[in-house]
């Protein structure tokens, strides 16, 4: 009876176990990127407060890009270059940015003065850039760059005809694209929505890329959503995407024991020195 009795838990254990297995494989990936990190120590501390996979975008001319460059690093979260771009307006660009009508050397000179700057960078996504990521030229330049550099681009598609994907399958340089923007309004209501929609994409499509700021409603939003984090959504860092990991279940901790009954839980019971609860 003892024997069917301890048959019986291990199949339920096993079971259960091969279930845990199965939903873990279920879930869905959502990856988090916060943008113009660099400038202002106290939201900068708030993200960097929170889990590791959280990744962050540093604009390499940032005040504190080098220190922040160093922090991502020690705590293994993935870093982006966030690089400025050209934008469709006359809106001013941070030094060391790209421009329409660059050279490739030029391209290549401002991503490798960016690289110097944020060392432990993946990847680069764009700063504004809703003209540049639209120019193919530009964007060939860059994706031979970046291949150079073995980086990845994230594209924040500030644009809708935005090239740099196409541009980057031909330079064979691996690119991403966001999908939900976090917080285009800055209310707390507006950015709840926006969170809510991140899950519901990740449940729909598999994986979802969303880009936030280092405001404050933005990492009340995220607190409060990290911490209830659906059972089914599993938080990922980007470079978890660049080097399309699979979602693997933990071995089932049951076929690490050997099932061979101790020495003291057989008749008959022998007392030994030093060892409580042996039976006489």
């Amino acid at each position: 009876m003892a024997v069917l009795l301890k048959s019986a838990v291990k199949i339920f254990i096993v079971f259960s176990l091969t279930l845990f297995s199965i939903g873990a494989f279920s879930q869905s990936k959502l990856a988090i990127v916060i943008d113009d990190v660099g400038y202002h120590p106290k939201e900068d501390a708030a993200i960097f407060a929170m889990p590791r996979e959280i990744s962050v975008a540093i604009i390499p001319v940032a005040p504190y890009a080098k220190v922040r460059n160093q922090e991502a690093k020690k705590q293994g979260r993935d870093i982006l270059i966030h690089m400025p771009m050209q934008p469709m307006g006359q809106m001013k660009i941070e030094e060391g940015g790209l421009h329409l009508g660059m050279s490739a050397e030029q391209v290549a000179q401002r991503v490798q003065q960016a690289k110097n700057v944020v060392s432990y960078a993946i990847g680069i996504n764009n700063h504004m850039g809703s003209a540049a990521t639209a120019d193919s030229t530009l964007m060939r330049h860059l994706m031979s760059a970046l291949r150079t550099q073995h980086l990845f681009f994230l594209d924040s598609r500030t644009i809708g005809r935005s090239v740099a994907g196409k541009m980057a399958k031909e330079q064979g340089v691996r690119s991403l694209e966001r999908h939900i923007f976090l917080d285009d309004s800055n209310e707390l209501a507006d950015v709840q929505r926006q969170f809510q929609a991140a899950i519901q994409y990740a449940r729909k499509q598999g994986t979802a890329i969303v880009i936030g700021h280092p405001r404050k409603n933005t990492v009340a939003v995220l607190q409060q959503g990290l911490r209830h984090l659906p059972s089914d959504i599993q938080l990922v860092g980007m470079g978890s995407l660049w080097r399309n990991e699979r979602i693997v279940p933990p071995k089932p901790f049951i076929l690490l024991f050997n099932d061979t009954p101790a020495p003291t839980s057989i008749a008959p019971y022998e007392p030994i020195p030093l060892l409580r609860g042996v039976p006489k």
